[in-house]
């Protein structure tokens, strides 16, 4: 399926300006052309080559956002979008869900009484009150059924989303709905 989508490739968009910047590299090799010709062209390329590869890189979160979105307020079905079928494979990956439960484990880490207070902006009361929910979460990223990427989607914005319940003082949003909430979306 991802073979139909027009994805960009950041890897692949530089590919050109990368060959480029060889020739022009090789120019070098003819004793009658300063070297500084071939060392100029082969600057230029290859900064063409970055600012293509950044370009594409902004170009496939954008469509990361969008897909998200997508997964996020619309039903999941069988007839989904290829864009969110493709989305919600990339969400779904062991390596994702393997990230997600190490920030988990980061934040009971950080949780524990033991270890002085530091500079993270936790909001460590309340999420000690959530210590058996930051664990349930943690067992269901690491086991080895299926999970929804509408969950995963969730399960990020607590963990790493600036105004999620977890970082700010927000009195209409608590903490334990919002883990609850990513808990059982996980599950498709």
């Amino acid at each position: 399926m991802v073979s139909q989508l027009d994805l960009p490739r950041p890897g692949k968009a530089a590919l050109p300006y990368l060959a480029l910047a060889l020739v022009a590299l090789a120019l070098d090799a003819d004793p009658r052309l300063p070297w500084a010709a071939g060392l100029a062209g082969a600057v230029l390329f290859a900064s063409a080559g970055t600012v293509r590869t950044v370009r594409a890189h902004y170009e496939l979160e954008a469509v990361r956002r969008t897909a998200d979105r997508l997964i996020v307020h619309t039903p999941q079905s069988r007839d989904a979008s290829g864009l969110v079928r493709w989305r919600s494979g990339e969400l779904t990956t062991r390596a994702k869900r393997d990230s997600l439960r190490r920030d988990v484990d980061r934040i009971l880490h950080a949780l524990d009484p033991a270890l002085l207070p530091s500079a993270s902006p936790l909001k460590r009361p309340e999420a000690r009150r959530c210590a058996d929910l930051f664990e349930a979460l943690a067992a269901r990223l690491g086991d080895e059924q299926p999970v929804a990427a509408r969950g995963i989607l969730f399960v990020q914005s607590v963990l790493r989303d600036s105004g999620s319940p977890l970082y700010t003082d927000d009195a209409e949003s608590s903490l334990a709905p919002a883990l609850r909430r990513a808990i059982g979306a996980l599950e498709p």
